[in-house]
């Protein structure tokens, strides 16, 4: 078994309908894992992000932008995923945050509660719709210099991430989106407008923060759990010590992946397991990393199914073969 395992989670843009349905309906723990979570959120809003989620008549993978069921669930999902893996003896020495996905580490460390984690969640949605305008994440397929040499981009929108050499992030309000995707084309270069209608991590929503900080400055934050590093895409290492300065800029500052991954890959090899809803950061890793490293990326979910397959192959790979006379999944279809 590796000694130093990674888990990695993400924010928003990773979301899809019906994410994580397999396991929801096949795997005991990760299914009382959401339908707990659920019931927190439900003593919140009185809503449920299980009937939003899974009991639609939308197909899997469509859209799910809604930022009001969609920031909760990226949350739930990852953290159910963690409880999953955990009680199969899968558990971190690090966790790797990016964005929302710094949360979710936060969660799994116990610097917060799962439940302080969704109240802090949901009063993030609250407080963007009262303080911020709707804004728009572009992801663009090109070297960084696309954006720098372009006053149409640079001067309309902000650089939030540099994913890997030909991938980077922007942020802008709602109104220069059509004419920035336009630009865009224009120019032979492929972008993908991320499913969230606010511009995180720029300028844009500078509003949220005096509301925002103010609320989490009631909370009481805790140390990661003895023997676990929380690794920080915002900033690009380790956190000693969480507070609402830390959290606020995870909001409003550039993300940094990349610099994260190679500062911790930097020490030794890590298994790097993603659990993140389409596997964003396993392709991202293995384009930063390259080989041989990148084969020490791994992921569960994603659009096209095989939940409970991968999650057996990430089991057999990380605890060396599963346990004999033991399974991870209840097949009721057998």
């Amino acid at each position: 078994m590796h000694n130093e395992i990674v888990f990695m989670f993400s924010g928003q843009g990773s979301q899809y309908n019906k994410m994580g349905l397999e396991l929801f309906g096949k795997q005991p723990v990760f299914r009382q894992s959401m339908e707990r979570l659920d019931r927190i959120f439900h003593k919140l809003t009185g809503k449920s992000v299980i009937e939003e989620l899974y009991l639609n008549t939308q197909s899997k993978g469509d859209s799910f932008g809604n930022i009001f069921y969609s920031h909760p669930a990226i949350f739930m999902v990852q953290y159910a995923l963690a409880e999953t893996l955990e009680a199969e003896g899968i558990t971190p020495r690090y966790t790797l945050g990016v964005s929302l996905g710094e949360y979710v580490a936060l969660a799994v460390a116990k610097v917060l509660t799962s439940e302080q984690v969704l109240e802090l969640i949901m009063k993030q949605v609250s407080l963007l719709h009262e303080t911020c305008n709707q804004g728009a994440m572009i992801a663009v397929l090109d070297h960084v210099q696309f954006y720098h040499g372009n006053a149409e981009l640079n001067t309309r929108s902000e650089l939030i991430a540099v994913n890997f050499d030909q991938h980077f992030t922007i942020a802008c309000p709602s109104g220069h989106t059509g004419g920035i995707q336009q630009f865009i084309r224009a120019h032979g270069v492929a972008s993908l407008k991320l499913p969230v209608n606010y511009a995180f991590h720029s300028a844009f929503i500078d509003e949220l923060e005096k509301p925002y900080r103010t609320y989490m400055q009631k909370l009481e934050y805790k140390t990661p759990s003895p023997g676990l590093t929380l690794v920080s895409a915002m900033t690009g290492g380790s956190v000693q010590q969480v507070d609402e300065s830390f959290l606020w800029d995870v909001v409003r500052k550039p993300m940094n992946f990349r610099g994260a991954l190679e500062n911790l890959m930097s020490g030794g090899p890590r298994l790097l397991l993603d659990l993140s809803p389409s596997g964003t950061l396993e392709n991202f890793s293995k384009y930063i990393l390259g080989k041989p490293a990148a084969q020490q990326a791994r992921s569960v979910l994603t659009p096209m199914g095989s939940e409970l397959k991968k999650l057996n192959e990430l089991v057999n790979v990380t605890l060396g073969g599963l346990r004999r006379g033991e399974r991870i999944v209840q097949d009721h279809d057998r």
